[in-house]
């Protein structure tokens, strides 16, 4: 029952009240100490008639004080245990849960990760993985519509699941990072990334871009190799410091053989370098033996001709052949490129065909082109045809 409605319940019993008391006193008027009990009912009858009308309503506004969450994310996986920080981190969580102060201001909530992600504050440290990631996967869902810093508590170590420094971009709470075990940074070279194509062709050279970075404020010098085998295709010498800490090699390796060529680069490990894992990188490159057949259609011999094919095949991945139109039709599907010399209109089922099934062509125009010709079978450009003639002279 609501307390308006029972505003209403009491307001009715007054005015019942005071109309059976009003009668009473009718009866009994000789009865003077009743007489300022009857004017004080009336005014009360009045009084709470009045309010009926008027209809009043009332609100009650409660205010109540939520203590905000913080949550604490420990570290369960056995890596803690192999660096000697177990007791650390139990003797950390039972600090952190017997704090008065922190239990006044928040809401402590206790959690674990390794392989799996839970609610408790019950350290083994025998967990085989850990996924920083589903932490902060599940705790997004937990605390999707509250406020909730979290206190991370690991060595970093993830060997499962995705990239924690991407994941923790997406979590939307603030997160204080409490780190065990040796923070010490040292030197190091490392191979960010190298660009290479899956694929070349034999006899030509294959781009290669390396991106290697340093870390350290010494000044150092090291040297990227490139090897095959036993046969060091390529090196070259690099040096860093505190500011320029990257360098971008960009260089040509040849396709000498047929097949699948794999291939060794690192740098050169300085002095005191600890982690030489990632100064090695592997890559592979398929050598293919193929080359691009061309077409030259012409229904006559010109010096133009010859040029060209010489031209062309300079590049050993390429070979000319001469046809006649008639000829060629029925080995159009052998070429990867034509080129017509000089069309006329005997070029017209060649063109016709080279359009229907949209393959490479290139057109060559001279004193003997039919410009009606192309006009009419194309529909890219449109020739102009004047009577001008051109004059020039030799030197």
């Amino acid at each position: 029952m609501s307390s308006e409605t029972l505003l209403y319940i009491i307001l009715a019993g007054i005015v019942a009240l005071s109309l059976a008391l009003f009668q009473y006193i009718n009866k009994r008027k000789s009865m003077s100490k009743l007489n300022m009990l009857f004017a004080f009912l009336r005014f009360i009858s009045i009084f709470s008639i009045l309010i009926l009308l008027i209809n009043p309503k009332f609100n009650q506004i409660t205010f109540t004080t939520e203590k905000p969450n913080l949550v604490i994310a420990v570290d369960n996986s056995n890596s803690i245990k192999h660096l000697n920080q177990s007791e650390k981190v139990k003797t950390l969580v039972e600090t952190i849960s017997e704090n008065s102060e922190l239990k006044n201001k928040f809401n402590l909530s206790f959690y674990t990760f390794g392989e799996t992600f839970k609610a408790s504050d019950s350290l083994t440290f025998t967990e085989k993985q850990s996924n920083i990631n589903e932490a902060f996967t599940q705790l997004s869902q937990i605390y999707k519509t509250s406020n909730a810093p979290t206190v991370l508590i690991s060595d970093g170590n993830q060997t499962l699941g995705n990239d924690y420094e991407f994941a923790s971009n997406t979590y939307k709470q603030p997160v204080y990072s409490i780190i065990l075990g040796d923070t010490i940074t040292y030197v190091d070279l490392k191979i960010q990334q190298l660009n290479v194509n899956k694929y070349a062709y034999l006899k030509n050279k294959f781009p290669v871009e390396a991106i290697v970075v340093y870390s350290g404020n010494s000044n150092v010098t090291s040297k990227f190799v490139v090897k095959q085998g036993n046969i060091t295709v390529f090196s070259q010498n690099v040096s860093f410091s505190k500011n320029n800490n990257s360098a971008l090699l960009n260089f040509n390796l040849p396709a000498s053989l047929v097949g699948v060529s794999a291939y060794k680069a690192y740098l050169v490990p300085i002095e005191n370098e600890k982690n030489k894992v990632n100064n090695y990188k592997n890559f592979a490159v398929e050598v293919i033996d193929q080359k691009t057949n061309i077409a030259v259609v012409s229904t006559f011999s010109h010096p133009d001709l010859g040029s060209l094919k010489k031209s062309i095949e300079s590049n050993e991945r390429s070979t000319v052949s001469f046809f006649e139109p008639n000829e060629f039709i029925s080995k159009i599907n052998d070429f990867q490129l034509v080129i017509l010399y000089q069309p006329n209109n005997k070029f017209k089922e060649v063109i016709t065909k080279l359009n229907a099934e949209n393959k490479n062509k290139f057109i060559i125009e001279g004193s003997n082109t039919d410009l009606d010709f192309l006009n009419k079978n194309n529909t890219t450009y449109d020739h102009e045809i004047t009577d001008q003639t051109e004059n020039y002279q030799l030197n």
